[in-house]
Parts: structure tokens; sequence; C-alpha cells
């Protein structure tokens, strides 16, 4: 309801008033527009309402043509505009406890703008350190460690509170933190674990205490933000993990075929000046003896000639007999992987005076490829003790747990440093223990290797197998 239309009821008030005989109290009416006047967003309405009112009224009281008013009529417009001053009176000191003091609409307006572009701020805030933090972890040439410590730099910037924002970023044994970094009640913190078990962390503190917001002092999306920020470097690390494995599985791989190479070499080399210089000389001694007595006219030397040449040819027998052996046994194909193993150390043993002690279960049956890979971890590994340990005393245990074949191998040698002779695997400037750590690992097993200088040797190898026979334990020293 506007002014106007209550100025416009105040007129028809008069007009019925001017119109009445003067005994009739119409003028009692105008109270009504006057009250509804409160209901108006402008203050003075019922002031100025009152006073069309006031002047109405005494208008109505002189009207011409009419009787002239009594005392008594007079009065009652007297008392009228008495109650309706009294009423503006009275109403307006009850408005004036009840109403709080009006904020100015552009007051507010401002507040809500200022509002909203430090809303704005903080998204814009939080976007940059995401886009910034992003761009860091595509990087894949650049070391875990340096894109970790350009990480945490990226991070106070994106709080609401910069100035007192210190970040630290945990991960395995690394540490990453902003300059002056200090412990503090007020932290918010987000944690995430590799596909390798590895965990890490990302810490965000305040020095100094702020306002309460949604989690302590910080803010709703400061909380998404850091679970986001923890989410991409979980990724980024898994990424990068799988990348180095993959590129030291790649350089192994090269360094075992290279090895493999020059093994062939090797192999054909020994081959060749064995053949020379024992089959090829004994079976040059035989054509001598042959040819002597094709010319010997004396019969009497004929049999110390061919005693000789069948003594030559049996020494040949057995040597290309071992060789044959040492190239692959043949009772590991015809009796199996428990026989070819007591047969090997044995022999191994005989050769360099050393004890063996012999546990294996008598009726272990693994699949062939097991056995291969098993047999050949042994030749790698006493081979390894002959020519490095100066060991006395080798033992050998090759027994079944449950679907897992395990072997150990263990020497009173002199040890040596594991990590750097894996180091050196590697690189290919030990392919022994990269020869074996592959065999192994192509059939899902592992293998451990627990050395010090000084202290001997034990090498751990477990490869899983089917289920097997009831095994039956057997114990040989040599």
């Amino acid at each position: 309801m506007t002014l106007m239309v209550l100025v416009g009821m105040a007129g028809m008030i008069f007009v019925v008033d001017f119109l009445s005989p003067p005994a009739l109290t119409w003028w009692s009416l105008y109270l009504f527009p006057v009250l509804l006047a409160f209901s108006l967003s402008n203050r003075m309405a019922p002031i100025l309402l009152a006073t069309v009112a006031t002047a109405l009224i005494s208008i109505g009281a002189l009207r011409s043509g009419s009787t002239p008013p009594a005392w008594s009529a007079l009065g009652n417009r007297a008392l009228t505009i008495a109650l309706l001053w009294g009423s503006i009176a009275l109403l307006r000191q009850l408005q004036g406890r009840h109403v709080t003091p009006s904020v100015p609409a552009d007051t507010i307006h401002h507040e809500e703008q200022r509002r909203l572009r430090h809303l704005f701020g903080e998204r814009v805030k939080e976007l940059t350190a995401l886009h910034r933090t992003v761009r860091l972890l595509q990087d894949s040439a650049t070391p875990i460690e340096e894109v970790l410590k350009q990480t945490v730099a990226v991070l106070p910037p994106a709080w609401q509170y910069p100035e007192i924002t210190l970040a630290r970023i945990t991960f395995d044994d690394m540490v990453f933190t902003t300059p002056t970094f200090v412990e503090s009640p007020w932290k918010q913190t987000a944690s995430w674990v590799t596909l390798d078990g590895a965990k890490g962390m990302i810490e965000v503190v305040y020095r100094e205490a702020r306002p309460p917001e949604a989690e302590g002092p910080f803010l709703a999306e400061e909380r998404d933000l850091i679970n986001s920020l923890a989410d991409s470097l979980c990724s980024y690390l898994n990424r990068r993990r799988a990348e180095l494995a993959l590129r030291e599985a790649h350089e192994r791989m090269q360094a075992l075929s290279q090895q493999l190479m020059e093994v062939q070499e090797s192999e054909r080399r020994s081959l060749a000046l064995d053949l020379h210089d024992e089959i090829g000389q004994a079976l040059t001694v035989v054509k001598m003896n042959l040819q002597t007595i094709q010319r010997c006219g004396d019969t009497a030397d004929i049999p110390v000639l061919l005693k000789d040449s069948s003594t030559v040819i049996d020494q040949t027998l057995q040597y290309v007999r071992d060789l044959s052996l040492e190239l692959r046994p043949s009772l590991l194909d015809d009796l199996g992987l428990v026989p070819a193993v007591r047969w090997y150390l044995s022999r191994q043993a005989e050769r360099a005076g050393w004890k063996v002690d012999v546990q294996v279960d008598e009726f272990l049956s693994p699949p062939q490829s097991v056995a291969i890979a098993c047999f050949r971890v042994i030749q790698e590994a006493v081979t390894n003790i002959i020519r490095h340990s100066n060991a006395s005393s080798v033992t050998v245990s090759l027994r079944q747990q449950e679907d897992d074949l395990l072997l150990l191998i263990r020497d009173n040698g002199r040890g040596f440093e594991v990590q750097k002779a894996l180091a050196e695997a590697s690189r290919g400037q030990s392919m022994g223990l990269l020869g074996m750590q592959e065999r192994i690992r192509f059939l899902n097993g592992s293998l451990s290797i627990d050395s010090n200088p000084g202290q001997g040797t034990e090498i751990r190898v477990r490869v899983p197998v089917s289920p097997l026979s009831s095994p039956f334990r057997a114990e040989v020293s040599t």
C-alpha cells in the first residue's frame, strides 16, 4: 500500500464527513489510514498522514451551509486530533524499541561483493596450486627428490593465510619442508600409501591461530585441495617407481643378454680347446700307435702298442663323459633333482676339499623348469664359493614347505658386501648373481642373500611349485 492510496482514503473520509450531519463523528475514521502508514518503509508517512487528517478534520468543522458546530462536536474533533497524534507518538516509541538499526543497502551490497571477491580469490589460489603441481608431476625426467622439493614450495600460497603457512612432505625416508618449518597445533594433513607399501604425507600448518572454519582454522575447500594433492602425489610416485623398476629390469636383461653371449663364446672356446688338447691329442696317439703297428716288423711290440692305445681310448672316453656331465648331468634328466644335486655336491667337495652337508627331501619331484633353475643356482653358488669364499664347510638344504620349494646354501667362507655386489651385478659386472636372480624371478620366486665380510654367506631361494608327494627327509654328510 502506498502513501498516495492512504492519502486518497483520508480524502474519501473527508468527503463522507463533509456530507454527513454535524452530529455524526466520521472524523474518527482518519485513525485507520494513519495506522496503516506505519506499514510503509517511509518512516515519515504516519506524520504526513496525521497532518493531512488534522487539516481535513479542521476544514470539516468549518464547512459552509451547515449549522455552527456545537461545543460537543468541536470537542470530539479536538479529541480525535489528539488521539491521532497520541497514537503516532506511542507507536513511534514502540517501533524505536523493537526495530534494530537498519543497515544501508549499499553497505550490504559492498560486503557481499567483498565476500564473493575473497571466495573467488581463494578458489583461484587453489586451482593455481593444483595446476602447478600437476605440471611438476608430469615431468618424468626430473628426479623424484627434486619434484617433491618443488611441490612443497607450491603449497603455502594456496592456503587462506599464506603469510603464516608452512608445509612439509614426507615420503619413505625423504623429508622436504618450506623454510623455517615448525610444528604447530594448527595443522592439516593428508597421507597416502603407494602400491609397493611406501608411505607419504603432506602437512600444512599455520604458525599462528586464526578464526575457526570448517576444520579448525582451515576451510572445507582446503581439505579437498590437500586430499587432491595427496592423490596426485600417490599416482605420480606409483608411476615413477614403476618406470624405474622397468628401466632397471631392462638394464638387467641387457646385461644378462650380453653375459649369455659371452658365456656362449667362452663355452665354445673351452670346448674347442678341450677337443684340440685332449681328444685331438688322444686320437693322435692312437693313430700313431696304429701306424707304428702297420710299419712294425717285430710282432712282439704290437701288444704293448695296443695296450697303450686302449688306455688312451679309455682316458678319452672318461674325459668325454666328464665333459658331458659338466655341461648337463644326465642324472638331472634321468633321476631328477635330488640325485643330481647329491652327485654334483659330492664331486665338487672332493675337488675343493670341503665338508659338505646335504639335507634334502628324498622324493622331491618339482617341475622340470624348477629343477633346472635350482640346480643352476646351486652350480653358480658353488662356483662362487670355490672361486671367492675360501670356505671349509658348505651346507645345502632343499625341501618343500607347503606349495613352495625352499633352497638354502650356506658356507663359512670370507663373505662379501651384498649391496655392493648387487650394484655391480646391475651394471653387468657380476653376472653370476644376476643370472641367479633372473632364473628365480622368471619362476615368480624370490632369492635373498645374507652375507658380511668374515661371516660367511647364506643364500635363500623360495620357488612356488605344485603340491608334491609326501616328503622324506634325508641327510648326507661328506
